[in-house]
């Protein structure tokens, strides 16, 4: 009998990630690929479902995976209006990114207890979302790449040179390129820590492709009394919940 599993994709802006299931289900095996390689890919096992989320217009992948997969494609651009555990704040639900959307689901499948949501992707998003399943609202800003291009391509005098260096903390840069990078790592880190100080009840998940850096930082601020946690699937947790069809913890 052949194996099956559900796979996740997760549709980024140049990328897609893609995750399923460890057999012993202790665990994500995750991995990305560039659009038009996904099809040629293969697998250890049989497709069940095939779950994709995915927040830009994709209309000629969303044919093509249709073609492959038929009944078996789930495509989720927008969230649900009804869940039992998200109550909308958003008065059109279908303007809240599906990412941030999954990633608060996601957040919730690991505890039930009040959640600060921080995915550190493209963009630095941070959702409350309150033990009633209560969205309270949230911020988005440019995240650390996109923040540092915006620099380098408004301003005349900012430039990127070649012989320097990214900073890898947020403290005082040496010449320009570091500085830049440590400033906005600096901006995101306060941010974050200034909404940690004002929630300090809600346990907080971090998620994207800076979280390692982020969790890091954090862990190092003193704010011990707040819970982190680094969950860099919580995408996928998010989909997985809906592909079980359960919303128990």
């Amino acid at each position: 009998m052949s194996v099956r599993s559900d796979l996740f994709l997760d549709i980024g802006n140049t990328r897609i990630k893609w995750g399923y299931r460890n057999p012993d289900a202790r665990g994500w095996i995750t991995g990305n690929c560039a659009y038009d390689e996904f099809i040629g890919l293969q697998w250890s096992f049989e497709i069940n479902r095939l779950m994709v989320a995915c927040v830009r217009d994709q209309a000629d992948l969303s044919k093509q995976l249709q073609s492959h997969f038929a009944e078996r494609l789930y495509w989720l651009s927008t969230p649900l209006a009804d869940h039992p555990q998200f109550q909308h704040c958003y008065v059109d639900a279908t303007r809240l990114g599906v990412d941030r959307w999954l990633a608060m689901l996601g957040a919730r499948q690991l505890h039930r207890d009040n959640l600060l949501v921080v995915d550190a992707g493209t963009a630095l998003t941070l959702d409350l979302l309150d033990q009633n399943q209560q969205h309270r609202g949230g911020w988005i800003v440019p995240g650390l790449q996109l923040a540092q291009q915006a620099l380098f391509q408004q301003t005349q005098r900012v430039n990127p040179y070649q012989d320097e260096d990214d900073a890898s903390h947020a403290g005082p840069g040496q010449d320009t390129l570091s500085c830049v990078s440590s400033g906005v790592k600096r901006q995101l880190l306060t941010l974050v820590l200034s909404v940690m100080a004002d929630y300090p009840d809600y346990k907080v998940f971090v998620c994207g492709g800076d979280g390692a850096w982020l969790t890091h930082e954090l862990e190092l601020s003193g704010m011990a009394d707040v819970e982190i946690h680094y969950a860099p699937h919580l995408i996928f947790d998010g989909m997985e919940s809906l592909c079980a069809g359960s919303f128990l913890l």
